[in-house]
């Protein structure tokens, strides 16, 4: 991240309230100016008081967001640089065999059309293409957006609920991106208006039960109130899935899959239209 981050304050924040089920939720941090918060009724964590949608967009409007920050250094032989490679590698894969289940054992990606909501600088993407997908991106950061638009990748700056896209689409993927939608239940929504019948969703996150963050508590590195505002448990997440019309078809939590190697506090889950 950048040195010269914003700073925010109480003005900047908003009270929310449980994608789910209503419920202000009860306090489990107190970490000014935001609140982590537990639902009574279905247990989803969730940050608020929270970052209003102009303070967010100022957020990852910097730079910085990513130079040095999600990515690292960019060199190819950065160890940061090298993980995303086995982590695009491994959950494309996981993808592909998910797929061919549903297409007679083919698991060809030519001409399939794959999108990817929170897409950064576009590396997933970039390697998609290269396995013959048709791929398209939606990022909240403009700085980001133009780093993807200027490798020839079709790519929507702003959230996916207000994006003009127009499916079906074969694949839809969201890699450490549903904490950090305003509202994960929405997205979702509109993910299931835009994947085909046979189509394969494809998230991964963080999640609070893990070992890390139940040991750390406060002190968990992936906390991150300003910007990690949704905190999900294999439960909740098969809870949030099912009220949006999906079934968990794969759930990979191992820090030796390559799909999500070396993570010790991340899911990666398959879904698919229920």
């Amino acid at each position: 991240m950048s040195d010269s981050a914003p700073v925010f304050s109480a003005a900047d924040t908003e009270q929310v309230t449980c994608c789910l089920c209503g419920d202000a939720g009860a306090l489990l941090y107190d970490l000014p100016p935001y609140g982590m918060r537990r639902c009574a009724c279905c247990t989803l964590v969730f940050v608020s008081p929270r970052l209003r949608a102009e303070a967010l967009s100022r957020f990852y409007d910097q730079v910085g967001y990513f130079e040095g920050g999600v990515y690292g250094d960019r060199s190819r032989w950065s160890p940061a640089m090298a993980l995303q490679r086995v982590w695009t590698s491994g959950r494309l894969n996981r993808i592909a065999k998910a797929g061919s289940s549903t297409r007679k054992g083919d698991r060809c990606a030519a001409g399939q059309r794959l999108l990817e909501f929170g897409s950064g600088y576009g590396l997933f993407l970039a390697a998609a293409r290269d396995r013959g997908y048709d791929v398209q991106g939606v990022e909240l950061s403009r700085p980001a957006a133009q780093v993807t638009a200027k490798q020839g990748i079709a790519v929507h700056c702003g959230q996916l609920v207000d994006a003009p896209l127009s499916g079906p689409y074969d694949v839809i993927c969201g890699w450490d991106t549903l904490e950090h939608v305003p509202d994960p239940l929405a997205v979702l929504h509109r993910i299931h208006e835009l994947i085909a019948g046979d189509g394969t969703v494809a998230i991964s996150t963080p999640y609070f039960s893990s070992l890390p963050s139940r040991l750390l508590r406060e002190r968990w590195w992936t906390l991150k109130p300003t910007e990690h505002i949704w905190h999900y448990t294999p439960y909740t997440l098969r809870l949030l899935a099912a009220r949006a019309g999906f079934t968990v078809i794969d759930v990979i939590r191992s820090p030796l899959a390559p799909a999500n190697l070396t993570r010790l506090d991340s899911l990666v889950v398959l879904l698919r239209p229920a």
